[in-house]
């Protein structure tokens, strides 16, 4: 289920940059953009404050990238 949800997470990316086709509406798209840069934000804040010292120090900069990349697509 991850892998289909993190499937939508990046054509919505791709779509929102103009690399593929909008396959629903462009605001239903730039809304779902912002919805995903808040969900990687909180998932900043919840793998900083993890008790997994692996996920603490791997997954913590990997949320923030996504987090800066999905908010400069959604600002763009």
């Amino acid at each position: 289920m991850s892998i289909l949800l993190y499937a939508l997470f990046g054509y919505t990316a791709l779509a929102q940059s103009g690399l593929v086709p909008v396959l629903v509406s462009q605001p239903f798209t730039a809304v779902f953009m912002w919805v995903l840069t808040a969900y990687f934000t909180v998932g900043v804040a919840m793998n900083a404050i993890s008790r997994s010292k692996a996920e603490r120090f791997v997954m913590t900069p990997v949320a923030l990238v996504l987090a800066l990349l999905f908010l400069l697509l959604s600002l763009g």
